[in-house]
Formats: C-alpha cells, sequence, structure tokens
C-alpha cells in the first residue's frame, strides 16, 4: 500500500505532498529536463550493467567450485569470504573497500565503485546458483558423457540450458541491489 501511494503521488502537480493538485506528468518531465540527474541515472545503469555482469560471472564459477569440486584446500576460506558480505553492513564494506582503494592508490570513481558493487553482489548470484545445482541431476550430465560428449561440451549442451533460470535470476539481483544501492558507492 505505502509503494502505490508513493506511484499515485508521483503524478500529483502539487509541490507539496499533502495537497492533491490532480494528476500530472509534470515531475516526470521536470526529471527528464535535469541534466545532472539523468547523468546520475545513467551512470548508476552502467555501473549496475557491468558490475551485474561481473558478478554474475564470478559468483558462477563460485557456485561451480563449491558444488562440483568437492572439499579442496581452502574451501571453509572461501566459503566464508565468499559470503561474508550477506552478513556484515554495507558501511562496513564500503569502509575496507574504501581503504583498500586508497591504500593501493586506485581511482575511487566509475571502475572502483563497480568493482565494489560486484564485491558485493556476487555472493547473492552465487547463493542462487548454489541452491540450484545442489539439487542438479547429475544422471544428465553423465548419460551426455556416456554418449561421447566431452566435459565442456557436456555442460554447455546440458549443464548451461538448466542453470539459465537461476543464472538470469542471479544476474537480476545483482543488478537491482547495484542500482539502488547508495552506501558502497557513498
Amino acid at each position: 500500500l505505502p509503494i502505490a501511494i508513493l506511484v499515485i503521488y508521483s503524478f500529483n502537480d502539487s509541490r507539496s505532498v499533502a495537497v492533491w493538485g490532480g494528476w500530472s506528468l509534470r515531475w516526470y518531465r521536470e526529471l527528464l529536463n535535469d541534466g545532472a540527474m539523468m547523468e546520475a541515472v545513467w551512470t548508476s545503469l552502467r555501473i549496475a550493467l557491468v558490475s551485474a555482469s561481473a558478478a554474475t560471472l564470478l559468483g558462477t564459477l563460485a557456485a561451480l567450485a563449491l558444488t562440483r569440486i568437492g572439499r579442496f584446500r581452502g574451501r571453509f576460506v572461501f566459503s566464508a569470504m565468499m559470503y561474508a558480505p550477506l552478513v556484515l553492513p554495507e558501511v562496513i564494506i564500503g569502509l575496507a573497500l574504501l581503504l583498500l582503494f586508497v591504500a593501493v592508490d586506485f581511482d575511487r570513481g566509475f571502475w572502483a565503485t563497480a568493482l565494489a558493487h560486484t564485491t558485493l553482489t556476487m555472493c547473492f548470484v552465487a547463493a542462487i546458483l548454489q541452491a540450484r545445482l545442489i539439487d542438479f541431476d547429475r544422471s544428465l550430465e553423465e548419460a551426455a558423457m556416456d554418449l561421447g560428449c566431452s566435459p565442456l561440451r557436456t555442460f554447455l549442451t546440458v549443464t548451461l540450458p538448466l542453470i539459465v533460470p537461476a543464472i538470469v535470476s542471479g544476474f537480476l539481483l545483482a543488478f537491482t541491489f547495484s542500482f539502488e544501492d547508495f552506501i558502497i558507492a557513498f
């Protein structure tokens, strides 16, 4: 209900939220004519697209490593670092990344923000894909390899099509988190 009211009042012609001035697209026109605001939206979209793409690739690889490789040296540390952004406050992550970027003298602009958002959102992609891969029917892959497929071809023709919905879900979640995140960017 609060979101519906917010959407309705976005079409209010009045300057005051307390007074209904009739239906209007006035504030949307104001937004589209504000160059600084549109530049900010464009920058946010670019950062979200870059970071969601990188987070999807890295999160998919992490989920595959955690579900397919089994026990490996450093698995606990890798898993803990992978899922740390889920439990740590964003302010702490943002401050830690800022200190890292300052220490290594990394320019704090577009790429630093995209890298920070990738770090933050990669765990969500990995969690979604890991959930999908845990209950994945491995006999489908075994059947493809019994019929002569190489491991790469098996992955591309059997596994990947079956996990694409989870990959798309992870990408959309990473894009949304990155697009709306202000704390890390700040």
